[in-house]
């Protein structure tokens, strides 16, 4: 079922004494007397003025000078283009920058393996990548034998290449579901990493792994967006959510109008999608959302409705043989307020199970059977307050899959119906977890992943006995990497009101923590999201080869440690959890040097890295990286699904709201002073967070400091969206470039140069 929240400065006394501004500075890069400020492209200035109601101050009205760059026009593409010639003008006169690319390639050039799954064709599925290819490549086996996966056995037959579909890799697979037959598959395709896919179907027995595709069906569903797909028992079609069309709003298929009036269709496979039945929408809610699922059984319809990202939803239910398709379906409406979330695990006839954080901010798992004539939550695993009951999935008819977040570190449970648990899965294990499973299948997969352990694969089988049920299934080797050279460590630092808050760090044993080292701060603190510990070859390059760290703080906004820390970082809370604290923390403790930490963030953690620069003193940080960051907090909500995210930022309409959104929003509130070296990274088909917001804060940037000592530039990738598909080698590229941009600008050395200077 699909969730929208799944769609994203003041320093210890000591340290603040030891370290004037003029003395911080002094630690920055050499390298950057290649720089040479006054010299940025220039932006036409506008007089356009917009008029906001404060509460406190009554209307206030907000020069916006670059509001043209909001649409894209001769005039926008002329100057996106003289900002990258000249940001890579910059950026390739790097010494490294051709080497830590090969460097970055070899790292990620090592085969990754997807979780089997056993589909209704009875055949297993998997995803696969050799190494460099662009998009991973889904695989198959024969016939219905569990694949080996050993070294040198076969990988299978390949299924759907979608590197077929494009030669630069910008083509990805979104969708992908099998008709209960096993005999169809309904697959979504996005150009240039959008947000939006057009659906095709095509039959099982036509795999598409030759560029002369003609195996696919003549259906083709457009303007598919935030949608699940849910296929009827009978396989004769199935459900997907799609907006209305907004020709006048996409130019070069770049979009960026609201997403307005999403509905539910049923679409019947052979027939053209003007002929496809509406089953839902709210023309009174124009912002909602909604997921359509057909229950495993294959007895019921769940609605679930979303009004934002925030973690509320409503869910109605339908018997699916009383239903006649269309809008006058008979709903029961389960829950039907918006006061807590509710997520469909599984159902035993009527009685369904539910994990919610109804009463319950670390989340619980209740059962409701909704035949009775007032339907009640019975609580079948109740909330724990240590612990972050963060999934549920069922698993051999009778067993729950239970996973929890202790600390940020993932816990494995298996409980049976009435919600006793009765065994721990990998209790050894200290990283991230997750569990593959059906409902209806005796075995389970369970992925294991770390900052240092690229990744494990293991099965379970309940048919085996006891004792003998869970078995390692495959190890991903790295490439020139040994994860055994790193290790990880938590720490916990103090936030402004005293909040402990989790930091990882992640350092190769032969750096010292001697208060030397540069660090990457990474951060994202928004939507619910949990920054959980993560495998990438490309960091662990970086800091291998300049003898660097990496710190990973869970601040809030996130969910880490459920509901309650998700609130401590939203609205008025937005930036109480600013990066110059573990900051601080780190050059303290000598994890790192005074002025050698760059912050990174993308999303929500863009918004983050640049509200810290502008906020925090001179030389806090030796570098930023913003990638596609919401910076204009006064006009986020105007394009695309930013509406959606009035939850988390609140709704700079509402003259309360815009009291505490004007003074963090970073493209209003850049200060008059010296800025650390700052690189903006966006993407021309952005239409998640739209690049407009990279744009104005980089032409505004550059106009308020032309003489700035180091560096303030802005990348533009092309034919490239938000992140979610983009290709291997765009993934390289732009590693090189941000990461390079952080060496050169830092003064990093090469480690087998450090010797000879």
């Amino acid at each position: 079922m699909l969730g929208l929240h799944r769609v994203l400065l003041h320093p210890p006394p000591a340290t603040r004494r030891a370290l004037t501004a003029f003395s911080r500075l002094s630690t920055m890069s050499t390298m950057t007397a290649r720089w040479t400020p006054n010299t940025y492209p220039k932006a036409r200035r506008s007089d356009h003025v917009d008029v906001y109601q404060s509460a406190s101050k009554g209307p206030i009205r907000v020069q916006d000078p670059y509001n043209w760059l909001e649409k894209h026009t001769e005039e926008t593409d002329t100057w996106t283009s003289e900002q990258e010639r000249f940001t890579r003008q910059f950026l390739d006169q790097n010494p490294d920058k051709k080497r830590l690319e090969d460097a970055f390639r070899a790292s990620v050039d090592y085969p990754k393996f997807g979780a089997p799954t056993l589909h209704d064709d009875k055949r297993w599925y998997w995803s696969y990548n050799s190494g460099l290819q662009h998009q991973h490549v889904v695989y198959r086996t024969k016939d219905d034998k569990l694949p080996e996966f050993k070294d040198g056995a076969e990988p299978g037959e390949v299924f759907f290449d979608p590197n077929l579909l494009s030669n630069d890799g910008t083509v990805a697979l979104t969708h992908f579901k099998f008709s209960k037959s096993g005999k169809l598959l309904a697959y979504g395709l996005s150009q240039s990493g959008s947000d939006e896919s057009i659906l095709y179907v095509r039959p099982t027995d036509a795999p598409l792994n030759k560029r002369d595709d003609t195996g696919k069906l003549q259906d083709e569903i457009k303007r598919v967006k935030f949608s699940s797909i849910s296929w009827l028992p009978d396989s004769s079609g199935f459900f997907y959510q799609r907006f209305p069309d907004v020709k006048s709003a996409v130019a070069n298929g770049i979009k960026t109008s609201t997403d307005e009036n999403a509905m539910i269709f049923y679409h019947r496979i052979g027939t053209d999608q003007s002929a496809d039945i509406l089953v839902h929408k709210d023309d009174d809610h124009p912002t909602w959302m909604y997921g359509l699922s057909v229950t495993e059984d294959e007895k019921y319809l769940i609605l679930q409705t979303s009004r934002d990202t925030a973690r509320k939803n409503l869910i109605w239910v339908a018997d699916l043989k009383k239903t006649t398709l269309g809008e006058s379906i008979q709903w029961q409406k389960l829950f039907d307020s918006f006061d807590a979330e509710y997520s469909y695990v599984a159902n035993d006839g009527p009685i369904f199970y539910f994990h919610t954080n109804a009463n319950a901010s670390q989340y619980k798992l209740i059962s409701v059977d909704i035949s009775a004539s007032k339907p009640s939550p019975t609580v079948v695993i109740p909330e724990q307050k240590d612990a972050l009951l963060c999934d549920v999935s069922r698993v051999n008819n009778d067993r729950f899959i239970v996973q929890y977040k202790h600390n940020v570190k993932d816990q494995l449970f298996i409980y049976d119906n009435d919600g006793k648990r009765l065994e721990q899965l990998f209790p050894e294990f200290v990283g991230s977890m997750t569990a593959h499973c059906r409902a209806t299948h005796p075995w389970l997969f369970i992925t294991m992943s770390g900052f240092t352990t690229p990744g494990t694969l293991a099965y379970y089988d309940f048919k085996r006995p006891e004792g003998q049920r869970m078995s390692p299934f495959r190890q991903t080797k790295v490439n020139g990497l040994n994860p055994d050279d790193f290790e990880t460590r938590q720490v916990w630092y103090a936030s402004k009101d005293g909040t402990k808050v989790p930091m990882f760090i992640v350092r190769h044993k032969s750096t010292p923590f001697d208060g030397t080292a540069p660090a990457i701060q990474y951060g994202y603190g928004g939507f619910s999201i949990s920054i959980d510990p993560f495998f990438s070859a490309m960091f662990l390059t970086f800091i291998q080869i300049y003898g660097g760290i990496i710190a990973v703080p869970n601040i809030r906004g996130g969910n880490e440690f459920g509901e309650d820390w998700h609130l401590g970082g939203c609205r008025e809370n937005k930036v109480k959890d600013s990066f110059p604290f573990p900051t601080e923390y780190l050059v303290a403790n000598k994890y790192a040097g005074a002025g050698k930490v760059a912050i990174n963030g993308g999303s929500n953690g863009g918004l983050l890295v640049a509200a810290c620069v502008n906020r925090a003193p001179v030389g806090t940080f030796g570098a930023a990286v913003a990638e596609v960051g919401v910076l204009d907090m006064l006009k986020f909500h105007k394009f695309t699904i930013g509406n959606a995210w009035t939850s988390d930022y609140g709704n700079p309409d509402d003259s309360h709201d815009f009291d505490f959104i004007y003074p963090i929003s970073p493209l209003h509130n850049i200060p008059d002073r010296i800025l650390p070296p700052f690189i903006l990274l966006t993407a021309d088909h952005d239409d998640r967070v739209v690049p407009m917001h990279s744009f104005k804060h980089a032409a505004t940037l550059q106009h308020t400091h032309p003489n700035n000592p180091y560096p303030l530039l802005l990348r533009v990738d092309k034919k490239a969206g938000h992140g979610a598909g983009k290709s291997v080698e765009k993934r390289i590229q732009e590693a090189a470039d941000k990461w390079g941009f952080v060496a050169q600008t830092m003064g990093l050395v090469w480690k087998d140069q450090q010797n000879r200077l």
